[in-house]
């Protein structure tokens, strides 16, 4: 109602007997479809897999599918390319955001006392999100005797990496730290901790439909550094190269590392400027735009 926007929106795993909906967006949850139909309500896909395999559902969408909703531009052209071309009309740009120009009550945590600088891997541990380069690029860091850091890996654990060996076959094990997933909504005094220790976000990602994590790194002002693919480029846009990296150089990875380190008050202020582009205006434009389209 602040934005101007009529609208109640809530967030519900599922569907109460006797709610009604106006329109329900199913995110990557095909299976929410039939439901919609079977209680006659108007619908709409709203896809941010970065997996090839979880969005092929979208090449099947029931007629009744309003919109495909994607999180920006880029990802959006993405999906153009995999779908026949009526679908590749239906699909609609709802930007990503971070609330960092809202207000909202932040919690007070105490700081570790970590004496080495976090290196942060935020995301799922598997070889499409890549967190083993983040790992040589740390081994490479100490043979050279630069013992500055340590991994910090938060995420949820896949059975494609067993992370233990992949610490031990590096000799890392004292200078990794492994801790579980962070609900979404201690995200924000999450990332703010690690930032206020020095923290570095770091994604080696092979593929990404927006990249919220490091968005949210960025908007903490926690200097990021990001694999050379689009969605991660459109993030840091206009602040040069010192935040991406090619995915097949782990050297080049470790000498970022070290020159953010040595200069981080002056990347953490460029980190600050870039997130003018997440601002919660840029999201309600998306919005109010999207709605007057499904109006009928």
């Amino acid at each position: 109602m602040r934005q101007g926007i009529d609208a109640r929106v809530l967030v519900s795993p599922d569907f109460s007997e006797d709610a009604v909906y106006d329109l329900v967006f199913c995110v990557d949850c095909p299976q929410v479809f039939a439901m919609c139909e079977l209680r006659g309500f108007r619908y709409v896909a709203e896809c941010h897999t970065s997996y090839l395999e979880n969005r092929k559902y979208l090449r099947q969408l029931p007629a009744a599918c309003e919109r495909i909703v994607v999180p920006s531009t880029l990802f959006g052209e993405r999906l153009r390319a995999e779908l026949s071309e009526r679908a590749a009309r239906n699909i609609v740009t709802l930007r990503n955001f971070i609330p960092w120009d809202m207000e909202r009550v932040r919690e007070d945590f105490r700081r570790p006392g970590w004496v080495r600088t976090p290196l942060l891997f935020f995301g799922r541990m598997d070889r499409h999100k890549n967190p083993l380069m983040l790992l040589d690029a740390l081994a490479l860091l100490e043979r050279r005797g630069d013992h500055r850091f340590f991994a910090l890996l938060c995420g949820p654990q896949s059975p494609e990496i067993d992370m233990q060996k992949a610490i031990d076959r590096r000799d890392l094990q004292a200078q990794v730290i492994v801790v579980p997933p962070v609900p979404f909504s201690a995200t924000d005094e999450w990332l703010r901790l690690v930032r206020d220790s020095g923290g570095i976000y770091v994604s080696p990602s092979r593929g990404e439909s927006f990249g919220l994590a490091a968005a949210e790194a960025i908007c903490v002002g926690m200097p990021v550094l990001l694999s050379d693919i689009a969605e991660h480029r459109f993030l840091v846009d206009g602040f040069g190269d010192d935040f991406v990296f090619t995915l097949d150089s782990v050297s080049a990875l470790a000498e970022k590392i070290v020159r953010i380190k040595d200069g981080y008050q002056e990347f953490s202020a460029h980190m600050e400027r870039a997130r003018d582009r997440f601002s919660s205006s840029a999201f309600m434009e998306d919005w109010r735009t999207m709605l007057d389209g499904l109006k009928k």
